[in-house]
């Protein structure tokens, strides 16, 4: 986060990270907090959560009268009443709320008053008013949740979370606030090998980190390709790694591996399909050559520092972030490329960067006039 401290970021995972078990706990303790809020940019985790939760407080009747669901523009008196009401046949019921933005307030802009007339306009009225109401809501529901009966357990999950507000601190207070992010690749590898295990699957680990490498680096995009791959396996046990090549969904990250292994050899008439099969997944032509353009730039950094005699460790040190697999991948290429090819080439992509955004040609011309240079 942009303005805090590295000591604020590693308080705020370690805080996240107690925070998530203690959810564990309770879940194996079969003892629900009163109210959690689930929040950040994976949903599977928030969803698999959710259902833990249900599971634990419903016992099972996940459609019964004990499970009120709330979702955008909520009425928090209405949420309340759901709270309120006593289970029926149940120990506990189960209340969530989802995107209810009264963990999130965007700042407004207020101007000077002698800028302005005396009468205001219905613009400027509304969006106060919206704030004066959205405000009481939350005041409410920070009054509310230290009241939340022992017999109700009741979830947010929201899009954004401001931590300054008096309902998120209040969550903190009487419950769990939660933030789910996606998983970094090299987390997500081993949980693709586990998803394997799981359907009696055994994929090796660099089938798995190119698997990850390629595709979307969110859950259930890489759930959906480990149950495809096991379906295409039948009754091998083994994935290997020409079936996640056949059987993966290209994205552009992928073929542009391919793209580079045929410039690295100086195949244009490869290069020139593999460009043809990057625009028919609807990419951009503009987007492909920014890609291709940074790429180069990447390489050509890459290529000078192997010259120079650095480590592996020094030259994962210096792509920090970048996934493991295609910096593999990077390594292989640059080996087969000079300095001074690199060069020229990147020359070339800032070059018919320039000249598409001059309108001097077409994107898709100057993308396939650039690949017919790589002979060099």
């Amino acid at each position: 986060m942009a303005g805090y401290s590295s000591t604020s970021k590693n308080y705020g995972k370690d805080s996240n990270k107690q925070s998530l078990d203690k959810l564990k706990e309770q879940l194996k303790a079969k003892n629900p907090a009163r109210v959690y809020l689930f929040y950040g940019d994976e949903p599977f985790l928030i969803d698999y959560y959710v259902k833990a939760l249900k599971d634990l407080v419903l016992e099972g009747d996940n459609e019964g009268l004990n499970l009120s669901v709330f979702e955008e523009n909520i009425n928090i008196d209405d949420v309340i009443d759901a709270c309120e009401m006593f289970p029926v046949f149940a120990r506990r019921k189960l209340v969530i709320v989802k995107n209810s933005g009264l963990f999130y307030s965007k700042t407004k802009r207020i101007t000077d008053s002698s800028d302005k007339d005396d009468t205001p306009e219905e613009d400027d009225v509304k969006p106060l008013t919206e704030t004066r109401l959205k405000n009481k809501v939350q005041d409410a529901l920070t009054e509310y949740i230290p009241d939340i009966p022992d017999t109700t357990c009741l979830i947010f999950i929201e899009k954004q979370v401001d931590k300054r507000l008096k309902p998120y601190k209040q969550v903190v207070s009487a419950g769990l606030a939660l933030e789910f992010n996606r998983n970094k690749p090299a987390e997500l590898v081993p949980w693709v090998i586990k998803g394997m295990k799981s359907l009696n699957k055994v994929i090796d680990y660099n089938a798995a980190q190119y698997l990850v490498a390629i595709s979307e680096p969110d859950m259930y995009t890489l759930r959906n390709e480990i149950f495809k791959l096991a379906d295409y396996a039948g009754d091998r046990k083994e994935i290997t790694l020409d079936d996640v090549k056949i059987m993966a969904i290209p994205t552009i990250k992928s073929v542009i591996f391919d793209l580079l292994d045929a410039v690295a050899k100086k195949d244009i008439p490869h290069a020139l399909n593999i460009l043809n099969e990057i625009i028919a997944l609807k990419e951009p032509e503009q987007k492909i050559l920014a890609m291709l353009s940074k790429q180069m730039g990447e390489m050509l950094k890459l290529k000078l520092l192997m010259e120079d005699g650095a480590t592996q460790g020094q030259i994962a040190q210096y792509f920090q972030g970048k996934h493991p697999y295609a910096l593999k991948i990077m390594t292989q290429q640059a080996a087969g490329m000079s300095v001074e090819f690199l060069r020229h080439m990147l020359g070339k992509c800032m070059e018919a960067e320039e000249n598409y955004k001059k309108g001097l040609i077409e994107p898709k011309l100057a993308l396939e006039l650039l690949l017919e240079k790589i002979r060099l």
